[in-house]
């Protein structure tokens, strides 16, 4: 789906608002393509038009598979609630905090599951389920700002992934597209459901 001018608008503005299009004042190579400058400051700044491509087509590719079975990971704290709402909303599975060893590989493990494809926040952080889903032979769609490295990534979200804003806001429009993609979202999602119920009281009070 093509998304209207005007709400195409909209989103980039609040790429920029929530802080979403901000790197680290590292990059690797392979995180070039997506880079816009770097600021005055030395930070490596995200071409906001790529984070957008990138995130419409995560929301595609994640509705070529079974909700219940798409799980989303977060060992950040920036990205627990927000992976949590996500799976609310989408009917997914979350993973907020630390991952358990063994989750996608031990078949022994009560807490053993086969997902279909796994969205991580940040693969520093979430290197567990990356290597677990390696392993098992999962897709990974991977959120990664200028300083990840991205071995065993599928499909990469250039953007900021350690902010108590950006991160939240990602997980907020992916929700909605990905919702949008299976023809399942309500039209008064924009009106109940926004970017700051993804976030930690602390950052959404930020936002006001």
């Amino acid at each position: 789906m093509t998304l209207p001018a005007e709400l195409e608008a909209a989103i980039l503005e609040q790429l920029v608002k929530y802080n979403v299009h901000i790197g680290s004042r590292i990059k690797v190579k392979h995180m070039e393509p997506f880079i816009f400058k770097m600021r005055y400051d030395g930070v490596y700044l995200f071409d906001i038009k790529k984070i957008l491509e990138r995130l419409n087509l995560a929301a595609k590719m994640i509705s070529y598979y079974p909700l219940d079975r798409v799980v989303a990971v977060s060992t950040h704290v920036f990205g627990m609630k927000a992976v949590q709402k996500y799976a609310e909303l989408t009917g997914g599975v979350a993973i907020a905090g630390k991952m358990p060893a063994g989750m996608l590989t031990n078949r022994t493990l009560k807490n053993y599951m086969e997902p279909a494809l796994v969205i991580i926040s940040d693969p520093r952080y979430d290197v567990q389920a990356l290597e677990e889903a390696r392993i098992a032979r999962v897709p990974v769609i991977a959120m990664c700002s200028t300083d990840n490295t991205c071995a065993n990534v599928d499909l990469i979200i250039p953007m900021n992934n350690r902010s108590r804003t950006s991160l939240p806001f990602a997980f907020w429009y992916l929700t909605r597209r990905v919702l949008e993609e299976n023809r399942q979202l309500p039209p008064d999602f924009d009106a109940l459901v926004k970017p700051e119920d993804f976030m930690a009281l602390a950052a959404s009070s930020e936002i006001e």
